[in-house]
């Protein structure tokens, strides 16, 4: 008889993650006191707690999630400036917003209302329009529809509200006009218009600056950290707009997504998310402008960055200004979108990456855990696998040490990487409980089936809540959800036929005294014709399944 855990361990894991709240919850309290005392940047919000916790760069700690809007989460992402082409710096960051997002949408079950603006008037815009004599609204429009195929590619889900800023630019000049009302920005000589810095009392209070560290007076500006919300046009071919202050010009960078944003969801955001880069100076000053505007002391309750995909062995980021960029198309030859979410999984979103064959090699190898596990087990659900007596009291107890483990890991701050390796101890406990265990004649197998799948149901449920789209059918899961393109069933169909085969043909072979190894031989020959076409089999006792081991491919069945 085998148990999975021991009770005493499942106690230890138990008391010990007692402590890791006690000490959370304390850590949580510290800073909700330091605020409230008005010595840190950071307000907490008013509303519904969730019993989530996430990182406060402003804290340098974690503060829990508190929904202004009863299970409702508002959500703004910095889009792309599109110029050029997806590389997967530009990748990781949406994949790990997706991954966040889906959590709280698929797991925690709340209405996450998400918004992105597209970024098509810009300095970078005009100059490649320049260099390749191309309109730059045609050129950010086929720029656009190619960032959203990438997305598409990567199973990134689409934002419900979706802005690009050429077509809003009467709402940013309503934005930048009330500003100049309310004396929180000027005009200069030139018809250009700059955010005060100097009437925004917390400015700095993301990335901690000072005055001191700004850079030289510039001589259109009352002070030297005041930023450009509009910028007077200076070259007859760059793309401008009529303004009320007078001449004609364009918007900023950072105003951009503070009109649009505000447009969307006004004056109060649960969310804003972006690449860990654009934390100074650009949602600085997004906070800066918006707290000037709706006359608050916090607009953006929870702030998200994503740490940086590097080069492995490089210093710098992954950016196109440094030309160490590895565009999407090209990364896709070797490797598949779910083992590039799954190497998001396994890092912090905090963190940055270093992007590497080795990187890339472990998340593979981590995927295919996963997707070897549900073809294990349907086959131990199909009697492909002799049955084993099992402790039902011990895979209760682990059944339940992996969802609350699970959700303890999502709870602290999305950590995806703790989650992962849960479903990972959970599967390593059943197959080798499957596999390893020799079957006891003297003892009937336990009835314990549906622990075994209901485990096997968890696993698969959050793996799809991560956005990992390919992990096979499990036993249940491949007559309900059958593989519906015409090519899919006829693969399905002649594997299935190959493996028919084969298994009489391996049955023949050991009829009698001896083996006939000519019938051996050619059942090889079969497994190694299906191998060459990225098909792996597995023989069991009572049969013989299947995965594709192609990257773009994971379904699992039987034969």
């Amino acid at each position: 008889m085998l148990r999975i855990f021991r009770l005493d361990e499942c106690l230890q894991l138990h008391m010990r993650n007692l402590r890791l709240c006690r000490r959370q919850l304390s850590s949580n309290t510290e800073h909700v006191q330091e605020a409230a005392s008005g010595s840190l940047s950071w307000q907490r919000p008013c509303g519904q707690l969730t019993g989530i916790n996430i990182y406060n760069n402003s804290l340098r700690g974690k503060v829990p999630l508190v929904l202004t809007n009863p299970q409702m989460v508002t959500w703004y992402t910095c889009g792309p400036t599109v110029y050029d082409s997806t590389h997967l710096g530009h990748a990781s960051t949406y994949v790990k917003v997706d991954i966040i997002q889906r959590i709280l949408r698929d797991y925690f079950k709340l209405n996450v209302v998400t918004a992105m603006n597209i970024t098509d008037v810009d300095d970078k815009i005009i100059k490649r329009s320049r260099e390749t004599g191309r309109n730059w609204l045609e050129m950010t429009r086929d720029f656009d529809e190619e960032f959203k195929q990438d997305m598409k590619l990567l199973n990134v889900k689409s934002p419900n509200l979706r802005a690009h800023v050429s077509s809003n630019i009467p709402s940013i000049q309503r934005f930048i006009e009330k500003l100049l009302v309310d004396q929180k920005a000027y005009v200069t000589e030139d018809k250009s218009v700059y955010f005060d810095v100097s009437s925004c009392a917390n400015y700095g209070k993301l990335q901690k600056i000072t005055m001191e560290e700004q850079k030289e007076q510039h001589k259109h500006k009352r002070n030297a950290a005041d930023f450009a919300l509009w910028k007077a046009k200076k070259e007859v071919d760059e793309p401008s707009w009529r303004s009320s202050w007078g001449g004609d010009g364009r918007p900023g960078w950072h105003i951009e997504c503070s009109a649009i944003a505000g447009m969307f969801f006004g004056s109060k955001l649960d969310f804003h998310a972006g690449g860990l880069d654009l934390r100074f100076p650009h949602h600085e000053n997004e906070e800066a402008q918006c707290c000037a505007h709706y006359k608050t002391d916090q607009w953006v309750n929870y702030w998200v960055h994503m740490g940086q995909l590097y080069v492995a062995g490089e210093k710098e980021k992954m950016s196109k200004s440094l030309g160490n960029t590895l565009s999407l198309s090209e990364f896709l030859k070797h490797y598949s979108a779910d083992e590039f979410r799954m190497a998001c999984l396994l890092s912090n979103y905090r963190n940055s990456m270093q992007y590497s064959d080795q990187l890339m090699q472990t998340a593979r190898q981590t995927l295919r855990k996963f997707i070897n596990f549900n073809a294990d087990l349907n086959a131990y659900m199909q009697f492909q696998k002799p049955l084993k007596f099992l402790d039902e009291g011990a895979l209760q107890a682990q059944l339940k040490h992996m969802i609350t483990e699970f959700d303890n890991s999502l709870r602290d701050d999305f950590d995806t990487a703790r989650a992962v390796s849960v479903l990972l101890d959970q599967m390593s406990s059943i197959s080798r409980c499957i596999n390893d265990q020799q079957a006891d004649a003297e003892q009937e197998p336990a009835h314990c089936l549906h622990l075994l799948l209901a485990a096997g149901n968890f696993i698969s449920t959050s793996m799809r809540c991560f956005g990992i789209k390919n992990l096979g059918a499990t036993a249940t899961q491949e007559q309900e959800q059958p593989i519906s393109t015409p090519t899919g069933v006829v693969i399905d169909a002649l594997v299935a036929e190959i493996l028919q085969i084969r298994g009489n043909l391996r049955k023949e072979a050991v009829k009698g005294d001896r083996k006939n190894l000519e019938l051996l031989r050619v059942s090889d020959l079969l497994r190694d014709l299906l191998d060459r076409h990225g098909i792996d089999v597995r023989d069991h006792k009572q049969g013989s399944s299947w995965v594709y081991r192609d990257k773009s491919k994971s379904i699992s069945t039987s034969g």
